[in-house]
């Protein structure tokens, strides 16, 4: 991103996502470093954009960088794009892990990831990131819950074939039976879901 004279600084904030917590470090560009640690919640963003003007950020000038972590950055990513100034980028976590690699940073933990995330995106300025459409977003969403049923049948078919090759009651043959059907049906039902959406 080029500015030209006069225009307002990049204030580059690293935030570090898990389940139940947020590690955050501001780089406001005086050779120092600042940082948090917020919960994960529904209100993560508001939770950030507070501490931003506590540090005398206004979050139009800061640039959130972060990695696709699972889902758990997702409230977070789409909580700051579409309720708050602040531009997010959402950075591929093995080109931010050779990034610190080439820095020589080998420790990792939240506080450091969050610190390496502020520097990659002062050094490499990544590109904003554009969330996709409500459609996408279903479809991905659909495809993951996908997975999960198809990994479910999976292992409901190892327990069963285990089951099967030793002297097991035959309720319990009978329980993991009617599991194995119950995740094939919710398969079928997920798929039909997936085609309606292409069709629509």
């Amino acid at each position: 991103m080029v500015y030209v004279k006069g225009s307002p600084q990049i204030i580059y904030l690293g935030i570090d996502v898990s389940k139940n917590k947020i590690d955050l470090c501001l780089l406001p560009g005086n050779g120092k470093k600042k940082s948090k640690t917020l919960k994960n919640d529904d209100v993560a963003e508001r939770s950030i954009c507070d501490w931003l003007y506590k540090q005398k950020c206004p979050p139009g000038q800061v640039t959130a960088v972060m990695e696709a972590t699972s889902v758990y950055h997702e409230n977070v990513a789409y909580g700051l794009h579409e309720n708050t100034a602040v531009t997010v980028c959402i950075s591929n976590p093995q080109r931010v892990r050779e990034f610190a690699r080439g820095m020589g940073i080998l420790t990792k933990n939240d506080a450091v990831d969050a610190w390496v995330l502020a520097r990659y995106g002062e050094l490499k300025q990544p590109n904003a990131w554009i969330p996709p459409s409500p459609e996408v977003r279903k479809l991905k969403e659909l495809l993951r819950l996908r997975d999960a049923i198809q990994a479910d049948i999976v292992r409901a078919t190892n327990r069963l074939e285990k089951s099967e090759s030793t002297r097991t009651a035959s309720e319990i043959i009978d329980s993991l039976n009617r599991t194995k059907k119950a995740h094939e049906d919710g398969l079928k039902r997920i798929e039909a879901l997936i085609s309606s959406h292409f069709d629509d």
